[in-house]
């Protein structure tokens, strides 16, 4: 990698260090007497248990059990290979809950592509239980 693609890719993972050091099941944030997740930098992250309640509500009748295993929060992917306006949600439970919350229909598997008005009504909804995570690819 060329010194400036270095640097490039260090201003990014500083852009990255709100994102958790590790993310914690649904099911043992619903435990936590205050749920919480200790990011990359050393600080905490909160989540409101009311939208852990929201979500478990949402996927809870669709994935059963294994809802207790979805880890949070859910990371909302912005690169520049999508679009100024674009980001990208993987993971076959989290696409089920941003369908949800969009309230439509997508026949996606793994992966979803979703817009700024979408991103804004996500957030909205679980301001808490969502963080942007900026993504660059390495040619």
């Amino acid at each position: 990698m060329d010194p400036e693609s270095r640097v490039f890719a260090k201003l990014v993972r500083s852009l990255n260090d709100h994102l958790p050091a590790e993310r914690k099941t649904l099911g043992d944030l619903l435990r936590e007497e205050k749920p919480r997740v200790v990011c990359r930098d050393g600080s905490t992250h909160r989540i409101r248990r009311e939208e852990l309640e929201s979500i478990e509500k949402i996927i809870g009748s669709k994935w059963g059990e294994e809802a207790e295993m979805l880890k949070l929060p859910l990371l909302i992917e912005m690169a520049p290979d999508y679009g100024r306006s674009a980001a990208r949600i993987r993971g076959r439970v989290y696409c089920d809950i941003v369908q949800e919350i969009l309230g439509e229909e997508r026949k996606t598997t793994d992966e979803m592509v979703i817009f700024r008005p979408d991103v804004r009504r996500l957030r909205r909804e679980f301001p808490s239980a969502t963080q942007y995570a900026f993504i660059i690819t390495t040619a």
